[in-house]
């Protein structure tokens, strides 16, 4: 009888003792979750890294828009706007310094776009329209200067850009621009391109008369090379068969 009193009594204090330490464990557990919600120097690299997937879905919104803007291509609107070229430096694919101004102040008829080499969806397409367009305008073309300016310059560097005009068959008066950061927003935001974000930008083609300082067409959307083209011949009076 004495030894199961105490095996019966050595069995009370084991299951106080099991209960006893269930009761620590969830106290510590509590503890430790109190811990972590009020720690004041949590360091960034030890939380999960959600910005890939952010910019991805960022991406796919982006993409979503410039898909509805494929979807219209060959539909367009234009506009006479005023534009004062800034009075900057860029660079060309082979590293060399242009003067913007001078560039496009001359006495030549220009076409002009902006674009960025990493583009997947309408910078392509407005790439291969400035392509098109050096073929359709014949002989035209030696006086014509078409233009395109990066809007990316932090990572379309002139040996990118090389490779891009490469891709679409840059003839000699096809001038692709880079440069500093300072210096791309500046050429941006005089022709009212700049849209804070290079996920945000719009198919925009400008066009300049032979001897034209600052009037200019503005044509948005993605428009076709032949279109382009027919806006380019209401402001030259040059007849070109496209």
């Amino acid at each position: 009888m004495q030894n199961r009193a105490h095996i019966g009594s050595d069995m009370k204090f084991s299951n106080i003792g099991s209960a006893l330490a269930s009761m620590s464990g969830a106290i510590v557990v509590v503890a430790l979750v109190f811990s972590a919600m009020f720690l004041p120097d949590v360091r960034a690299e030890d939380q999960p890294d959600h910005s890939m997937h952010d910019m991805e879905n960022m991406d796919h919104m982006d993409h979503s828009m410039h898909q509805q803007q494929l979807s219209k291509r060959g539909t367009y609107s234009s506009s006479s706007v005023s534009y004062a070229v800034p009075d900057i430096k860029l660079v060309d694919i082979n590293g060399k310094s242009v003067a913007l101004r001078e560039l496009l102040n001359d006495n030549s008829p220009v076409i002009l776009d902006f674009i960025f080499t990493t583009c997947t969806t309408i910078c392509p397409v407005m790439s291969a329209t400035f392509q098109q367009i050096q073929e359709k305008l014949g002989p035209v073309q030696k006086s014509v200067k078409l233009v395109s300016i990066s809007i990316d310059p932090e990572n379309d560097t002139p040996a990118k850009l090389k490779i891009y005009a490469e891709k679409f068959s840059a003839g000699r008066q096809w001038t692709l621009l880079t440069g500093t950061l300072d210096n791309s927003l500046a050429a941006q935001k005089a022709f009212g391109v700049f849209a804070g974000e290079k996920m945000n930008h719009k198919p925009l083609i400008f066009l300049k008369a032979k001897g034209s300082d600052s009037q200019w067409v503005r044509i948005e959307g993605l428009a076709e090379a032949s279109q382009v083209i027919s806006e380019f011949e209401k402001i030259s009076g040059d007849k070109i068969s496209h």
